[in-house]
């Protein structure tokens, strides 16, 4: 780092040293006109997700005496020449459950599901 004064003030220089960053979309906004139905089969949209859950689940209230909530975690094989009929299944199953409890009465949940390839194994 390296200092120079401006108008009687002290101003600290700062050069980069990453080769890559990578940003929040909600910190610099999207760039470019992406199809919704595309856009939802993105990374961008994947990291979108889960920076708001987080957030939301940061935000609750846990001193409070019922947060009633779930959190379900698996994962499911399948192969290359069904992903796009698994992927549908899941959209329908989804769009059913949205289209059964997506009234105006009662508590608001809020549902967000993440698919993604697990890549190699983390232990």
């Amino acid at each position: 780092m390296s200092e120079r004064k401006v108008r009687g003030i002290s101003e600290g220089i700062y050069q980069a040293a990453a080769r890559s960053y990578w940003l929040s979309p909600r910190l610099v906004g999207r760039i470019g006109g992406l199809r919704r139905a595309r856009d939802e089969l993105s990374l961008g949209h994947l990291l979108d997700l889960m920076e708001e859950v987080q957030a939301d689940v940061a935000a609750l209230d846990r001193a409070a005496p019922e947060l009633p909530s779930i959190g379900v975690s698996g994962e499911i094989r399948v192969p290359a020449e069904r992903r796009q009929e698994f992927l549908a299944d899941l959209r329908t199953t989804l769009e059913d459950l949205f289209t059964r409890y997506g009234g105006a009465e009662g508590d608001a949940f809020k549902l967000a599901v993440a698919c993604y390839p697990k890549g190699e194994d983390r232990d």
